[in-house]
């Protein structure tokens, strides 16, 4: 898989947010978790994925737990678009994702035998969360994924969201424009700095897990290339990314997630 388009394939936690695993324990159906349709379609998301399926399937005493998870995600399209038109169609990757989860439980969590209580199972749903999340990322060319810092997100329908910050690093491989016959400007390989984060609540009988990840800085170059002895030309490069207004918006579709 081409590196750059690791925010295409999703940083969702997809269908192994629980147990870590690869693939679905068996078929399931859950419902799609809600997410703000009105806020998505006003600033030019799509829908990238859709899937679902039972993760988690353990004994807790006389009681067998099974969760099962439907997943959706996203990816900024207008912002997708507006750096090929930048870049003249050299860049052609999403880099900016939301995604949300919605885990249901069999029994439910309030009928768990003592011992194993809503805060035991949100706890591994978190810690497995988190995992998989960063495994994800990893997995899809991003490097350098630390833990930054821990925190919370007021969500719409009134709970308290604990999240995990996360930086990380986007590889841009670089490009090149051809400017006349044998001529070209290269702009170099570089790093462009990720923010990504992660959060998971309990709302009414199921759980929610959202976030995503978004560019976390600007990109912008000035290149100055010598074409022959008597020719010189600057290229300047602007992406235009608002690395502020991404993490309001992602937060935002964050807290709307039901």
């Amino acid at each position: 898989m081409d590196r750059r388009d690791y925010l295409t394939a999703g940083l969702g936690i997809g269908a192994a947010a629980l147990s870590g695993c690869s693939s679905f324990l068996a078929a399931a159906e859950t419902p799609r978790p809600v997410v703000p349709e009105n806020r998505l379609d006003a600033t030019g998301w799509e829908e990238t994925g859709d899937e679902s399926g039972t993760v988690l399937d353990e004994s807790y005493g006389p009681v067998t737990l099974e969760a099962v998870q439907h997943t959706l995600q996203f990816q900024d399209a207008a912002l997708r678009k507006s750096v090929r038109e930048r870049t003249l169609g050299e860049v052609d990757t999403a880099l900016s994702i939301f995604f949300a989860s919605r885990v249901d439980f069999s029994p439910n969590l309030d009928n768990l035998p003592a011992g194993a209580g809503q805060a035991e199972i949100v706890d591994q749903v978190r810690a497995n969360a988190r995992e998989q999340f960063e495994q994800q990322m990893e997995n899809q060319g991003l490097t350098n994924v630390e833990e930054v810092g821990t925190g919370s997100i007021d969500i719409d329908t009134g709970e308290t969201a604990e999240t995990v910050n996360l930086s990380a690093v986007y590889p841009f491989e670089g490009i090149s424009f051809d400017v006349s016959e044998g001529k070209s400007v290269d702009v170099p390989a570089t790093d462009i700095a990720i923010d990504a984060f992660l959060a998971v609540w309990h709302h009414g009988d199921y759980v929610l897990i959202s976030g995503g990840a978004h560019p976390a800085e600007n990109f912008e170059q000035t290149i100055e290339s010598d074409l022959s002895a008597g020719i010189s030309v600057s290229v300047d490069i602007d992406l235009g990314l608002q690395p502020e207004a991404y993490r309001t918006e992602t937060r935002s579709l964050v807290a709307g997630v039901r």
